[in-house]
């Protein structure tokens, strides 16, 4: 949208379909993407269970299969990790290709909206969202599905970035925020309610500093995620006195499920890391047999 110079007399944007139209090349090349998306999944699962058909019902692949396995002298059970990767690769694919029909589905049979007064939203239907996640994430993924994809969960410099997609103690500590300081659900952004905590950590724990010294102090934590806020609200000295809490409208009985917080977090670190671990043993299988073939 081109704002205020589409009302000037010579620079107006009258119509925005010549912006829109692609050239030859773009054209040829969302060919290719699309057929690429249905060729690459439909080929994976195919091959997976031709694997599988022959290597439990045809006695004569099986034969084949078992001596093509011997020829290869490892100090691993080949033959059975061909089995489970083919496995792998089928439940793999199976998981990406439904998950991409169901945001195609939604995109464009879902109905429900976005409650106007959300932070981040206005009023938006939900189906946008699903139209998002099936061309921004589904299409790209079946584009380039592999069971070798799997190692990229377990890759050091991926680890954490994939931890913040797999947690949601975030989404637990901004419910519980808003209950102790008193807020609506989501009217507040996650910043606003660190805002909170912090302003109520420095009124109280640093009290006797100057402003400059206090406001060095909110610096220090204004970019905290709601979790890392209310851990360090917890440790602080105005979580202790209840009396003070209420004096400033907030509700202190809600601490007293902050260990289920705690567990929740806890609990999804040990599964992250067992899904990391699967994996990464997984992803070393699968390349080993693509090296072996």
């Amino acid at each position: 949208d081109g704002g205020i110079l589409n009302i000037v007399e010579n620079t107006a944007q009258a119509n925005k379909l010549r912006a829109l139209r692609k050239s030859w090349l773009e054209t040829n090349l969302a060919v290719i993407a699309a057929l690429r998306t249905l060729a690459n999944p439909i080929a994976m699962m195919y091959f997976a269970l031709r694997l599988l058909y022959g290597y439990f019902f045809d006695d004569e692949f099986a034969a084949r299969f078992h001596r093509h396995c011997e020829e290869i002298t490892v100090s691993v059970p080949l033959e059975t990790l061909y089995v489970v990767c083919a496995v792998m690769e089928f439940v793999v694919a199976m998981f990406c290709v439904l998950r991409a029909v169901y945001h195609g589905l939604c995109a464009c049979c879902y109905d429900r909206v976005v409650a106007a007064d959300s932070v981040n939203n206005a009023g938006a239907s939900y189906k946008y969202i699903y139209v998002a996640e099936f061309y921004l994430h589904d299409i790209p993924t079946l584009q380039t599905l592999s069971a070798l994809r799997l190692l990229a969960y377990a890759h050091p410099n991926l680890i954490a970035k994939n931890a913040k997609y797999f947690t949601s103690k975030e989404e637990l500590a901004r419910v519980m925020v808003e209950k102790l300081v008193g807020k609506d659900p989501d009217s507040c952004s996650d910043e606003q309610l660190s805002q909170e905590l912090v302003g109520l950590i420095v009124q109280y724990d640093h009290k006797d500093l100057d402003e400059d010294q206090q406001l060095a102090k909110a610096d220090e934590m204004l970019d905290l995620m709601p979790y890392s806020a209310l851990k360090v609200f917890i440790d602080s000295k105005a979580s202790k006195d209840r009396e003070y809490l209420v004096s400033r409208g907030l509700r202190p009985d809600v601490l007293g499920n902050l260990w289920r917080l705690h567990f929740i977090a806890t609990l999804e670190h040990i599964v992250f890391g067992i899904t990391v671990y699967c994996c990464a043993v997984f992803g070393m299988v699968e390349f080993f047999t693509k090296v072996c073939r």
